[in-house]
């Protein structure tokens, strides 16, 4: 009993820290586009947030307008870069206030020069002057990729597929079909995400969640109002100074401490346990691992590619196109009918694709945190595009990223570069030459306020202080919490059993 009052005291001052700022990232990460308009200076963080070299997936991709002039997207936005005199062109004008709503994953110049860019949250056409907004009519409007096709422009979402007409600008959204190897599953490190986030059972779970969020955050104050107020009545009292408001505050904090840390233990105690699986070390135990979907659920849909589709090609060769989920690489026909998956499959990180290239006919460079490879899905060749070297699939678990992390891709007539997520520009061919990232850049490319909670909710923001050893602190303080929330249990039915003895013993007599 000693010990655990004790580490319950000692232990909880500390996490308080911790549980506040997770508990209070949380929250905003569950409403990104609520907070969509907010940003922070990259100037006020540390040296792993500052842009060198085009990293951090600064740069995504590129298109190419004329010998002189090629538009630059990724998280920085767009912007078009003049060869002849070194100059770079602001291209943002028209998206949303806030560098999140100008994350552009595809760029797309159509043969009647047409120019597209799908971003996190929609569609937009630039019109000459500045982009304007395309008007879907679906839920989800997170683009992920965009193709022409046949005077037709192919619309991936995460979860469905859409054709808009180039003539008339009709679209249609439908679902891929089915797999005929579909099984009802989704990998386990989505599920404990969704589980995690409260977004399994939709708005609703997401506000749970946040409730959640709300009483970690109270128990914290309360927390440390039981631990100080003492004293401070026990100063004020020696002073001959009045302690009502202390004494009342005191009071308050120690009835309802003890109710919601009782009441709420389960729900408290199950977020802190997904929590834990979400980063490295334990996200490796569950990074290739898959489990039925939860009935009545967000993941148990009608749509079997719910938040699965990341990028898609089209092959005119074998009129076929491959689509990259979340589950692999498929084959989709043309009629969008049926779909298979192809059986060599090439190493794409947990994370997803970032990088998915034709290079020849039947071959394609394929890109993510796991490295950029060449892969053939006509054939058994996967090739190392670094190395050179035929890919050896890895068995059993793994690491979800490799040591080349691959965000983006560029290559023109004169040169070939990826960006590794890390290190920045990367040069695949011995003459390749790339612009230095310009200070105008740089300082117009702030850190959205989502991507600081994210940073501080995976405890990353802590990896300039602790080196590699920061990917601990999310399983320690995970472990450290439920160990907190058990012990404050027991404490709390000790004394309760020993209030209603006493009690007892009082009417007996």
């Amino acid at each position: 009993m000693k010990f655990w009052r004790k580490y319950h005291k000692w232990t909880g001052i500390i996490l308080c820290f911790f549980l506040l700022i997770f508990s209070i990232s949380g929250i905003l990460l569950n409403h990104r586009q609520v907070i969509s308009s907010i940003d922070v200076p990259r100037q006020l963080l540390s040296s792993s947030y500052q842009y060198n070299n085009w990293n951090s997936a600064a740069l995504k991709g590129s298109v190419v307008i004329d010998s002189t002039h090629t538009l630059f997207y990724g998280n920085v936005g767009c912007w078009q870069y003049s060869k002849a005199n070194n100059t770079w062109h602001d291209y943002n004008q028209g998206f949303p206030k806030g560098i999140d709503n100008r994350k552009i994953s595809k760029l797309l110049l159509t043969n009647q020069q047409r120019l597209f860019a799908g971003t996190l949250f929609g569609l937009y056409e630039y019109d000459g002057h500045q982009w304007q907004a395309i008007q879907l009519n679906i839920n989800h409007q997170r683009i992920t990729d965009l193709i022409e096709i046949d005077n037709q422009l192919i619309i991936l979402t995460r979860s469905e597929i859409g054709r808009m007409n180039l003539s008339t600008n009709d679209v249609e959204f439908s679902f891929l079909p089915t797999p005929a190897s579909y099984q009802g599953t989704s990998s386990l490190f989505k599920t404990i995400w969704v589980l995690h986030s409260g977004e399994i059972l939709g708005f609703t779970g997401k506000i749970l969640v946040d409730i959640i969020g709300l009483l970690f955050i109270f128990l914290s104050i309360t927390g440390l109002i039981w631990f100080y107020a003492p004293g401070l009545i026990k100063k004020a009292s020696r002073k001959k100074k009045k302690s009502t408001r202390k004494k009342q505050s005191f009071q308050f904090s120690v009835r309802w401490h003890n109710k919601i840390g009782y009441y709420a233990l389960v729900l408290l105690i199950f977020t802190t346990f997904t929590g834990m699986f979400l980063r490295p070390p334990l996200l490796i135990t569950i990074a290739n691992s898959q489990v039925k979907n939860i009935p009545y659920t967000l993941l148990d849909s009608d749509n079997a590619w719910y938040d699965q589709l990341r990028a898609i090609r089209f092959n005119s060769t074998y009129q076929v196109y491959l689509v990259s989920t979340n589950k692999g690489m498929y084959a989709l026909t043309t009629d969008f009918k049926d779909i298979v998956k192809v059986p060599n499959q090439p190493p794409v990180s947990v994370m997803g694709i970032n990088v998915f290239e034709q290079k020849e006919s039947d071959s394609y460079l394929v890109g993510s945190f796991s490295g950029l490879y060449l892969w053939n899905p006509f054939s058994s060749t996967c090739l190392n595009y670094l190395t050179g070297k035929q890919h050896r699939a890895t068995q059993g678990m793994a690491r979800p990223i490799g040591t080349h992390m691959a965000s983006g891709y560029h290559t023109s007539t004169t040169q070939e570069v990826y960006f590794d997520y890390n290190t920045g520009v990367q040069f695949l061919q011995a003459k390749s030459q790339f612009p230095d990232m310009p200070k105008e850049i740089i300082l117009a490319s702030p850190l959205s306020l989502w991507n600081l909670a994210l940073e501080i909710h995976t405890g990353r923001i802590f990896q300039d202080l602790l080196g590699p050893f920061y990917i601990l602190i999310v399983p320690l303080v995970g472990l450290s919490t439920i160990l907190l929330l058990l012990s404050g249990l027991w404490i709390y039915l000790k004394k309760y059993r020993k209030y209603k003895q006493n009690k007892g013993d009082a009417i007996s007599s």
